[in-house]
């Protein structure tokens, strides 16, 4: 059993680093000693990181200011498009990288960083999926990685009289006795008509060999099945419905739940919680315990002011083994740099432990330019079966069938 412990780093120096709340303004500058970055993270760890890596760029450049502008996620991509017309953006970029790709990199808003990357020391440390290319240039690269897991109350597990679940089945079971017995709410979690949810659900269909490209309406219906029943039966609450990942973490701090699934960029939340906490990974299936890798995507501009000072940023600030480990540390987030993940020391009872397991053995993103598109259509048929607009059924029916439409319009391609 995995027991909350003290594993993210103490919190960063406050105030070093203005991180504006973005509303009408971005924040951009043509000073060629301002540096603007933009984000959009929302939880405690990540900017807790985000301001100590500043702080590390800016040990190496006391000249140059740092902007550092806060976006609401659902704004980044519109905010990059509109540079196309303006002609001004940010220096370095934050994007949901495995959503988003195909819709920034053939917009012309990305800086190609083929030269940075190819020229990069160090760039052998990283795996070939930390680089994202289009039409041979490369316009993202990634420090970290982002996974799903079982996060639960061990105090409500204790009480309850039940252990943290491997398998699918397993978890049913747990759900059910947690139900049965009243005092917790089972479970909390993302089933916003988005791609969270589709993040959160698809892993049942990975855990049984199934994947994007070889989707089937009856292996989704079962999957939906479980869902339904789920929110039936008050194992999630309806709201859940309307809930981001985000959202759905709010409750499980509360303590008045038994599991929740979400990312290991909460673990930097934990450290004020007043009851047990545990992970472990995402319930297995017939094929095992699987999960999509995710994280974000780091970019130059197209219209930055600089872009060699952007790129020093990015290999200082994330790149380098100093930056993965601060991230790390406060957020939670895997480094996806070699020598940093190898050298970290955890035991089986840490709570970062299951994540960077699954690190290991993820599920495949389909090459496909409206890979993004089919996630939302998952998302939208999974939030339909929570609020109950859709039954198993009909939602099945429509998600493979949206799926398979946007997978043509994406030239075919898995």
């Amino acid at each position: 059993m995995r027991r909350h412990r003290t594993m993210i780093g103490a919190t960063a120096v406050a105030g070093m680093l203005l991180l504006a709340a973005c509303s009408g303004g971005t924040g951009n500058s043509d000073d060629p000693n301002t540096l603007t970055v933009w984000s959009y993270f929302t939880s405690p760890g990540q900017i807790a990181a985000l301001e100590e890596q500043n702080a590390l760029f800016q040990e190496a450049h006391p000249e140059i200011t740092l902007e550092s502008v806060t976006l609401p996620g659902d704004q980044v991509v519109q905010r990059l498009l509109s540079t196309a017309t303006t002609q001004e953006g940010p220096d370095v970029v934050f994007d949901n990288v495995v959503v988003d790709f195909p819709t920034l990199a053939g917009s012309g808003v990305l800086y190609d960083l083929s030269d940075y990357w190819a020229e990069y020391e160090h760039a052998d440390q990283f795996p070939e999926n930390a680089s994202w290319e289009y039409e041979g240039g490369v316009y993202n690269v990634m420090s970290y990685t982002n996974l799903l897991g079982l996060y639960y109350n061990a105090d409500a597990l204790d009480e309850v009289g039940i252990d943290p679940p491997t398998t699918i089945e397993e978890f049913d079971a747990a759900l059910q006795a947690v139900l049965e017995d009243g005092r917790y709410t089972p479970l909390a979690l993302s089933g916003a008509p988005d791609v969270g949810s589709a993040w959160v659900t698809f892993a049942q269909l990975l855990g049984d060999g199934v994947d994007y490209c070889s989707i089937t309406t009856e292996a989704t219906e079962s999957v939906f099945s479980r869902v339904e029943s789920w929110a039936q039966s008050g194992i999630i609450p309806q709201d859940a419905a309307t809930w981001d990942q985000t959202d759905a973490w709010q409750p499980f701090m509360t303590g008045d739940y038994a599991f929740a699934i979400n990312g290991n960029w909460q673990l930097g939340s934990l450290e004020d919680v007043d009851f047990e906490v545990g992970t472990t990974r995402y319930p297995a299936g017939s094929a095992g315990s699987h999960v999509f890798p995710g994280g974000e995507g780091i970019a130059i501009g197209e219209f930055a002011t600089d872009p060699d000072l952007a790129w020093e940023y990015i290999e200082t600030a994330f790149l380098s083994a100093e930056g993965s480990e601060i991230n790390y540390e406060h957020s939670g987030q895997i480094p996806m740099r070699s020598d940093v993940a190898d050298g970290l020391e955890l035991g089986a009872e840490d709570l970062p432990t299951p994540f960077v397991e699954a690190s290991t053995d993820t599920g495949t993103w389909p090459a496909n330019e409206e890979t993004g598109e089919m996630q939302l259509q998952f998302g939208q048929a999974t939030s339909s079966v929570i609020s109950g607009q859709a039954s198993a059924t009909d939602a099945a029916a429509a998600a493979v069938g949206g799926i398979e439409e946007a997978r043509e319009d994406g030239g075919g391609g898995c």
